[in-house]
């Protein structure tokens, strides 16, 4: 009998972190479409466009049970830093404050999918763009995208590693 008392706990724990995620998810994306809908000429609107979509992605691949321990510490520490007040560029700065996010979740999640089935990725990925396209694309254009200081930073700040 404590083991449903138990199982229902966790079950109910989980209901509820996944719908924290999604809330989190809705207003990164109503944020983002928003900003590209004001300014329709922005040259990132396409990037901007898929920072949720790399958040999600990042969150599906580190609850999923086929996803290896290592990866899912790379992913997390993607998703912390995506959701840290504290960053190279802080969110409260349009454009550049999700940018650097991205970049930095892209760099991880590059690492951590060397690691994982490709199928599994492909199954929660949402953006446009084949996500293994995308991620190349990003990280490609990191000077770009960021400015060379910041991708500089990010570079650094992961050892130099980037482009594996």
């Amino acid at each position: 009998m404590s083991e449903n008392v138990f199982e229902t706990e966790v079950l109910e724990d989980d209901e509820q972190s996944q719908s924290m995620r999604m809330d989190f998810y809705r207003k990164l994306r109503m944020k983002i479409d928003d900003y590209i809908e004001k300014h329709p000429f922005c040259k990132l609107g396409k990037y901007l466009a898929a920072v949720p979509d790399v958040f999600y992605l990042m969150i599906k691949l580190a609850v999923d049970s086929e996803v290896p321990l290592s990866a899912k510490a790379k992913l997390g520490g993607a998703v912390l830093y995506f959701i840290s007040p504290i960053d190279i560029v802080p969110d409260f700065i349009p454009v550049a404050g999700w940018m650097d996010d991205l970049i930095v979740a892209v760099t991880l999640l590059n690492r951590a999918m060397d690691e994982i089935d490709p199928a599994i990725v492909d199954k929660y990925w949402l953006g446009e763009d084949k996500v293994y396209d995308f991620i190349k694309n990003v990280l490609d254009k990191g000077d770009k995208l960021v400015g060379s200081k910041i991708w500089n930073q990010i570079k650094k700040l992961f050892d130099n590693k980037v482009n594996k």
